[in-house]
């Protein structure tokens, strides 16, 4: 799964450097959405799946035939904190879906009943540690996305065309 995830990660930085190379000068040629895809819920969905599934068999192996089915306080406290991610997994599946789209035409960025240009966007940002793309106009941060979503690679490469100023501090660890 590692070695996946390395080479999405090594595909979309080639599609970075590749992208609207071929492009028209005034981008009218230009057109995607950034996707609501994201593998962090899904992966922690599978923690608690995988989770529950062990936790079952271990429950089962150890009260099996007992009258009482007394629980250890370790029991109860792991129970909780798997009930607490399956609910926070839910509630991200929930509001990632619910986003609204941040689509680009042109050299035109378009999130949320907003609209701005190229012109209109200071830099853009990538951080350091959870790889989220922050949108600046005029000083303000107006929009943010997580880096892992579809075509957010295609993002940063209309923003490097456009000539906004890019800040990269992703970690170069693969």
């Amino acid at each position: 799964m590692i070695d996946n995830q390395v080479n999405l990660k090594q595909q979309k930085l080639a599609i970075e450097k590749s992208a609207f190379s071929d492009s028209k000068a005034d981008m009218s040629d230009v057109s995607f959405e950034i996707g609501k895809s994201s593998y962090t819920a899904k992966l922690f969905g599978f923690i608690v799946l995988f989770a529950i599934f062990f936790g079952v068999r271990t429950i089962a192996r150890r009260y099996v035939g007992n009258p009482n089915m007394t629980f250890s306080i370790g029991d109860i406290i792991f129970w909780c904190c798997i009930g607490m991610i399956a609910i926070l997994v839910i509630v991200t599946f929930i509001r990632e879906k619910n986003k609204p789209t941040i689509s680009v035409l042109g050299k035109k960025l378009f999130y949320n009943g907003n609209c701005w240009t190229s012109d209109d966007i200071s830099f853009v940002r990538c951080t350091k540690w959870f790889e989220r793309v922050e949108v600046y106009s005029n000083g303000k941060k107006v929009l943010t996305f997580p880096w892992e979503l579809d075509n957010s690679e295609l993002f940063i490469a209309w923003v490097n065309k456009c000539g906004i100023t890019f800040e990269d501090h992703r970690m170069k660890a693969f």
